[in-house]
């Protein structure tokens, strides 16, 4: 057999896929942190005996079966031959919250399999030193060194093995790997001879579009980052998609990543590489879909067993590399796919979808797979593969972000979770503990550390600190600014619950949800405190129902995120809005000097009527006026040429004051509202009554599901209506966004509303034209967008035309519909909201 080239592999990445079997430990919230496994690591190894060595470097070169294998990586403790009398011996250190015979046998076999692997790699190693081949009476003695963290106790277990024990055990784990790797070889051959020859899958690029591909190309082939406003009907997911799959097939990239915030982008690019294969692409697309939605147990298929154990976790690895194969090169693995290969072979079918990650070309998932820090997806961002990333929708990416980086406790929550571990006194109490420290953390705080903007609001008292101590070691603990308590509590209730995961006794499902909030507190707790604040809040302080809060407030997660971009060779952030540049730049986190684009729309001006109506007022203080205007000024809207329109509002309470209004006043208008706590279904029927032939008058909430990421073609939306220019609502965190970008010399009210609030307005506006052959109509109506703020920020394809009273908007609306051909205006029409 022809000699391949050579595979490097590490150990752990070849202990991982060849030598794991048994069942799938469910994922514990938290284990042994990186520091705790490091410093132990550090402890025992300072304690070896002379002469021994730590982190020994290994790295042989394998022959096997016509493929040569470089295995690499490092054990913890070598302890050289001495004697002739006694063998050399390597060591392996392992963290635990519990003793090595409390934990589950799959996962000893794995650590001993890599300390195995290990002992090959030593003995061959020493071949290739000594030039003398391992004999078949050579031996090697190794150690497993379990320390438990909680008795802070080492527990060793030694074996001794001979070298054909050893090679056996290797060469079994390598030719695992290897015939897949031959498999998956072929594969990704097959994809780049496909994408060398693939064309662009329309007869012509619209404006703009082939400008974007070719920026997107040299981004990937290149590296580093690129930032694109490309505005609706561009066809952003093709035109970054196609450049990233000829990538592929020049061998610049090895795997391409697609980031989308809502279902609706999921949809597209399913959609767009559905079209890209039929043109003869053999890539393969793996979407990924959260884990309620996917899992099993969640959706009711089957149900654990006494002890919580999910059956399709039983024997998960046993059975994983048959489905494995199966579904190795499959064209599209939607959650439907994995789902029925998952029944197939009784397995968890989002464990699936993650053991597929790496064998893919194409992974599609939500933004927190790749951001948040506890969720990512180490494989996406570990290892020497070439990846891109592309960023749809980027303009949520920031708030986004600083919702991944922010965390809170609250007395009420951690006080029902203390009462759901009945029969568990040791979570009981340690969780009794937590809630005891953040009782005083808050007690301890002074009035003159409130936070002025939010002092007694709806009798709420709140404080704002930094994460830091002052400099003095003996500071009063009333002007300590880091909660030190409340971080030792939470420890060590994590600490009880990863004891209990090791041993396979998973804690209450009642309180998974806040088990994941207290991790993600210690998570972020633990990073460098420059961008958080320590929001404390106290609700009604003098009544038996008080309520705490301590919030790790998150003011800029820019950091955070070209943290995450390192990892991957070029990232390229596109969305329909972002702008202004130097706004969107710093909250993205690119570098300073990353290209951005700002294309033009695809579509002609006349193809929509855009009026401005500054003499409606939507500020809270006008609110009730405003509401009796905008009632008149819908009604004119649906009048010049009724069909579907949304009217988007900056809040639910303004919503249901103007729709009560124009329904009294116009009840043969049928209208459907957005409600605060509607699910899937409610969402559904909403969006069902915006099809083609139909006259629906919806009233949204802008930045909502309804005014981003959703294609209204043709009839299905002719018109939208902005009651305001969007705002966040005013909140502690809102003001201290402001407050923090004042200090550093920007116009904290612009980056913590205005800006905000624009993005929203054009993400809603942008619903309107989707397509070349679409008409409709955009209403400002609010007096601040004649402000010189907002003038130069709107899209330049907007023919912007001011109405100063609402006969003026009439008459202008009535000129844009008849200069559309085939529109109909006649008298019975227009009478219908009379």
């Amino acid at each position: 057999m022809t000699t391949r080239e050579t595979l490097k592999l590490s150990v752990g990445e070849l202990v991982a896929f060849s030598c794991r079997r048994g069942d799938l430990m469910a994922d514990a919230p938290a284990g042994p942190t990186a520091q705790e496994g490091i410093r132990a690591h550090q402890r025992l190894q300072k304690k070896r005996p002379a002469g021994s060595e730590a982190e020994y470097r290994l790295q042989v070169a394998c022959p096997l079966d016509g493929q040569t294998v470089q295995l690499s990586g490092r054990v913890d403790i070598l302890h050289p031959q001495q004697d002739l009398h006694r063998p050399a011996q390597l060591d392996e250190i392992k963290t635990t919250y519990c003793t090595p015979d409390k934990l589950p046998e799959a996962v000893r076999d794995l650590h001993w399999a890599q300390l195995k692997i290990y002992g090959f790699c030593y003995l061959l190693q020493r071949q290739e030193e000594t030039g003398k081949r391992p004999a078949p009476q050579d031996r090697l003695l190794l150690q497993m060194l379990w320390y438990n963290l909680k008795q802070k106790k080492s527990h060793p277990e030694r074996r001794e093995f001979n070298w054909p024990e050893l090679e056996d055990f290797a060469h079994n784990a390598m030719r695992t790997y290897l015939n897949w790797h031959h498999a998956w070889q072929q594969h990704r051959l097959a994809v780049r001879t496909s994408a060398r020859a693939l064309e662009f899958p329309f007869p012509d690029y619209r404006p703009g579009q082939r400008e974007l591909a070719i920026a997107a190309y040299r981004c990937l082939r290149d590296g580093g980052e690129l930032v694109v406003e490309a505005p609706t009907g561009i066809g952003k997911t093709v035109s970054t998609l196609f450049p990233a799959v000829k990538a592929l097939g020049e061998d610049h990239l090895d795997q391409l990543v697609y980031l989308t915030a809502k279902n609706s982008g999921r949809q597209v690019v399913r959609e767009t590489t559905a079209r890209l294969q039929a043109l003869g692409l053999a890539l393969s697309l793996l979407e990924i879909q959260a884990k309620d939605k996917t899992c099993a147990c969640r959706q009711g298929l089957c149900s654990p067993d006494a002890d919580g154990i999910c059956p399709r976790t039983v024997g998960f690895f046993d059975r994983l590399p048959q489905a494995r194969q199966r579904l190795l090169g499959v064209s599209r693995l939607t959650p439907d796919t994995l789902a029925k290969v998952a029944d197939e072979f009784q397995l968890c079918p989002f464990e699936l979808s993650l053991q597929m990650l790496p064998w893919v070309d194409l992974v599609v998932c939500d933004f927190n797979y790749v951001f948040d820090p506890l969720v990512r997806l180490n494989s996406l961002q570990t290892g020497d593969r070439r990846r891109a990333l592309l960023v749809d929708e980027a303009h949520n990416l920031s708030e986004r972000a600083r919702g991944m980086y922010t965390a809170e406790l609250t007395r009420k929550e951690s006080r029902q979770a203390a009462r759901d571990c009945t029969g568990l006194p040791t979570l009981r109490r340690s969780i009794q503990a937590l809630v005891r420290a953040l009782d005083q953390w808050v007690g301890e705080r002074t009035d003159a550390e409130r936070f002025a903007a939010g002092a007694d609001r709806d009798n709420t008292e709140v404080w704002v600190s930094p994460l830091t101590n002052p400099p003095t070691q003996n500071a009063d603990a009333k002007h300590v600014q880091r909660p030190e308590s409340v971080m030792m509590a939470a420890h060590k209730v994590m600490a009880t619950v990863s004891q209990m995961w090791e041993q396979s006794q998973p804690p209450p499902e009642e309180i998974r949800e806040w088990l994941h909030n207290l991790y993600r507190f210690l998570t972020i707790i633990g990073l460098p405190a420059l961008q958080h604040r320590c929001l404390t809040r106290r609700a009604h302080p003098d009544t038996p129902w008080q309520k705490q809060a301590l919030k790790l407030f998150c003011l800029n997660a820019a950091e955070y995120l070209q943290q995450c971009y390192q990892h991957f060779q070029g990232v390229i952030l596109f969305s329909a809005t972002l702008r202004p540049a130097g706004y969107i730049l710093p909250q993205l986190g690119v570098a300073a000097d990353a290209p951005y684009f700002a294309l033009p729309s695809p579509f002609v001006p006349e193809q929509m009527g855009t009026f401005l109506c500054p003499f409606v007022d939507t500020r809270y203080r006008a609110r009730d006026s405003a509401a009796d205007a905008l009632v008149d000024l819908i009604a004119r809207v649906y009048q010049s040429r009724p069909g579907n329109y949304l009217v988007f509002f900056p809040s639910y309470r303004f919503l249901q004051q103007v729709a009560e209004r124009f329904s009294a006043q116009h009840p043969q208008v049928d209208i459907i509202q957005q409600t605060a706590a509607a699910g899937e279904l409610e969402r559904a029927a909403f969006l069902e009554r915006f099809s083609e032939n139909r006259r629906s008058l919806g009233f949204a909430i802008m930045g909502g599901i309804f005014g981003e990421g959703i294609d209204y073609v043709g009839e299905q939306l002719v018109g939208c209506i902005l009651a305001g220019v969007g705002l966040p609502q005013i909140s502690e965190e809102q003001e201290l966004l402001r407050h923090a970008m004042a200090s550093t010399g920007g116009n904290g009210f612009d980056i913590a509303y205005r800006y905000p609030g624009l993005t929203r307005v054009l993400q809603a506006a942008g619903r309107v034209i989707r397509t070349e052959t679409d008409r409709g109509v955009v209403i400002l109506a609010d007096t601040r967008f004649a402000e010189p703020f907002y003038q130069p920020l709107l899209p330049a394809h907007w023919r912007l035309q001011t109405c100063a009273t609402g006969e003026a908007l009439s008459n202008a609306l009535g000129n844009f519909w008849a200069s559309a051909k085939g529109i109909d205006l006649a008298p019975t029409l227009r009478a219908e909201v009379e």
